[in-house]
């Protein structure tokens, strides 16, 4: 089998089980609707305020949402043993998680993104700035997963890896959450957010270079 036709079956099934597992885009979607609900209730209802609290909060609760899908990253797979094959596949193990991650990224991404400008009118946000939040958290998600990967990864089958990943991850996500949010920030004060979106792109971009790698190297160390 080529390479191409590895990672697009890989692609695939991992859509069609996110598809059919209810909880795997239930429970993160439900979680980011609590976050964002809630959190009002808590600041008041002082409309400026909570516009620009309300950005910060939307964007992090789906940050927090997006990470309760990184155990299924290779969890499932150690208990069934899928994972041996992977690790025994003779194609590139990186483009195989990668293959999952993207999988992954675009579908949870999608959800995030879309639910977004809903969740916004909690706090009366414009249009604009809810539509720039969408943006901004479709493509958080990816770096956000390639990250989590390794972790995903280092601490496969650990006891407490979930949190254990959480801790590891979410340090490392610090400069998505500045740019992103950063961005519908900009939109919020009238002004550009050009050079913020294209630090948070050029963060997916390295994420994306070098994530996978790292992901497939520490998943051989954590199986050995």
């Amino acid at each position: 089998m080529s390479l191409r036709r590895a990672t697009g079956a890989v692609f695939r099934r991992e859509l069609q089980l996110f598809a059919k597992r209810k909880s795997d885009w239930a429970n993160p979607l439900v979680f980011f609707l609590i976050v964002c609900a809630l959190f009002p209730f808590a600041v008041g209802s002082e409309s400026e305020r909570l516009k620009l609290m309300g950005i910060g909060v939307i964007f992090v609760g789906a940050l927090l949402a997006a990470m309760l899908s990184l155990p299924r990253l290779f969890d499932e797979d150690s208990r069934d043993g899928s994972l041996e094959l992977m690790l025994t596949s003779t194609e590139p193990l990186a483009m195989l998680i990668l293959a999952r991650v993207a999988a992954l990224s675009l579908a949870l991404g999608l959800a995030l993104a879309a639910v977004t400008p809903l969740f916004a009118v909690f706090y009366s946000l414009p249009f604009d700035v809810s539509a720039m939040l969408a943006l901004t958290v479709l493509m958080a998600v990816p770096t956000l997963l390639l990250i989590g990967a390794i972790a995903a990864a280092l601490l496969v089958s650990a006891r407490g890896g979930a949190i254990l990943t959480a801790v590891l991850v979410l340090p490392l996500t610090i400069p998505t959450l500045i740019f992103g949010a950063g961005a519908a920030l900009k939109v919020f004060y009238g002004e550009s957010p050009v050079a913020e979106l294209a630090l948070q792109g050029a963060f997916m971009l390295l994420a994306l270079a070098l994530c996978p790698l790292a992901a497939a190297a520490a998943l051989k160390i954590s199986t050995d």
